[in-house]
């Protein structure tokens, strides 16, 4: 008898239950797009990030010597050390490999730079580098990964301005990239040639070498780059004499829980000579930054919800009205109630599975418009949160229908029966 009632009850008031369906299915939505967008916005966001720099450095350990006289102290001498090129293959080795997105090594040194034809030059940092290079890794952490890797500049910092081209080729032992102020000091332009002095000795004395470099791209960075001179890493080490040796090398890792101080400790431990120093300020602005974006998409699913619990109130509070007399006549012939009140909470329930149902896959939809839209790929959509959005829309429809429901629960029979 309760499930024809209930059966019924639905079937006349189909326009009314397709509203109320409506209001949760739109209520539902918001909460499955956020929440499939947020499974994966930790990881976009912090690819984001990645297209603006490294945010882990490492550098060689360095023994510090104080100077000075007893009570008189004059600073720290550092003593200057090199990481090997041979050994940074180990930096994808370890256990958050996949997180490494990219690193480039540096060999910076002090060159005499001269355009084509003057004898003069300036005083500039040349730096080594790799610009786009495919690196083979001699022992992988699992049999199942690649043995081979391409990074390098280009890969970590893909926001430079770069006027002209990169230098692609690894081999290219003659192209190079300018920075801005250097080319503006030297007058330089895309295709010009000059040629770089290194003095063995710092104050520009004793034996030199001499390389002829072509200007292939100039670069903008506003950063020390602007004032730099940027060749293939082979290039700085001939030049200097420095063979499989480099100063430093900036790491791109994806920041997902930002467990970037692991990757620093797990890399100290591959390369035992170097240190592994994270861009604290960068770390803390992503994590500050996913803080938000899940706070923002927290109080926009709420506000969903809320506006869908209103929806289906007004609904049901409609429905009781239409309905005083049927549910006057149900209570003059024994109805208790708890009777009455299953009845509607029955409708409530399953117009929140259906809205909970076709909300989930709507919110799928609109995850992927935002996936595209804001972060230009697509998001995944995440069927076990299925069950949780269909709880939560069913939780939401029977919060709504309970004054609707008290309501229907005091009408008193004689009075409706009378038409009072």
């Amino acid at each position: 008898m309760f499930l024809r009632l209930l059966g019924k009850s639905l079937k006349n008031r189909k326009g009314k239950v397709a509203i109320a369906v409506i209001a949760v299915l739109l209520g539902a939505a918001i909460p499955s797009a956020m929440l499939t967008v947020s499974n994966d916005v930790s990881e976009k966001v912090g690819y984001e990030f990645r297209k603006y720099g490294a945010n882990l450095i490492i550098v060689p350990e360095s023994d510090t010597i104080e100077v000075g006289f007893p009570g008189l102290g004059f600073g720290s001498v550092t003593e200057q050390r090199y990481i090997k090129e041979s050994d940074l293959w180990k930096i994808k080795s370890i256990l958050w490999r996949n997180n490494v997105l990219g690193y480039a090594p540096f060999l910076y040194q002090v060159v005499e730079a001269a355009p084509d034809g003057e004898t003069e030059g300036q005083r500039v940092v040349l730096g080594g580098t790799y610009f786009s290079k495919e690196v083979l890794i001699e022992e992988p952490y699992s049999p199942n990964d690649d043995t081979t890797f391409k990074t390098g500049v280009k890969r970590i910092n893909p926001w430079w301005a770069v006027e002209g081209s990169w230098v692609t080729d690894p081999d290219d032992n003659i192209s190079s990239m300018v920075g801005r102020n250097v080319a503006d000091k030297m007058g330089l332009d895309i295709g010009d040639t000059f040629s770089v002095k290194y003095y063995e000795n710092a104050n520009g004395e004793g034996n030199f070498s001499v390389k002829e470099l072509i200007v292939s791209g100039i670069v903008t960075t506003n950063g020390f780059e602007d004032d730099q001179i940027l060749v293939n890493l082979q290039v700085a080490q001939n030049l200097s004499g420095r063979a499989d040796k480099v100063h430093s090398v900036q790491v791109s890792a994806l920041c997902n829980e930002c467990p970037v101080d692991v990757f620093a400790s797990e890399i100290e431990e591959k390369i035992p000579y170097a240190e592994a120093k994270t861009v604290k300020q960068l770390v803390n602005a992503e994590m500050g930054i996913l803080e938000k974006v899940e706070k923002m998409m927290f109080l926009v699913s709420i506000v969903a919800l809320l506006a869908s619990a209103l929806g289906v109130s007004a609904t049901m509070t409609t429905s009781v009205m239409e309905r005083q007399k049927e549910i006057g006549l149900m209570k003059s012939i024994g109805a208790e109630n708890r009777k009455i009140a299953s009845l509607f909470m029955s409708e409530a329930g399953i117009i929140g599975i259906i809205g909970g149902i076709m909300g989930f896959f709507i919110g799928i939809l609109l995850a992927r418009f935002i996936g595209l839209s804001v972060f230009d790929s697509t998001i995944s959509p995440d069927y076990r949160l299925l069950p949780l959005v269909t709880a939560i829309a069913i939780f939401v429809a029977l919060i709504a229908s309970l004054i609707p429901v008290r309501r229907a629960m005091k009408i008193r029979p004689i009075v409706v029966l009378r038409g009072e």
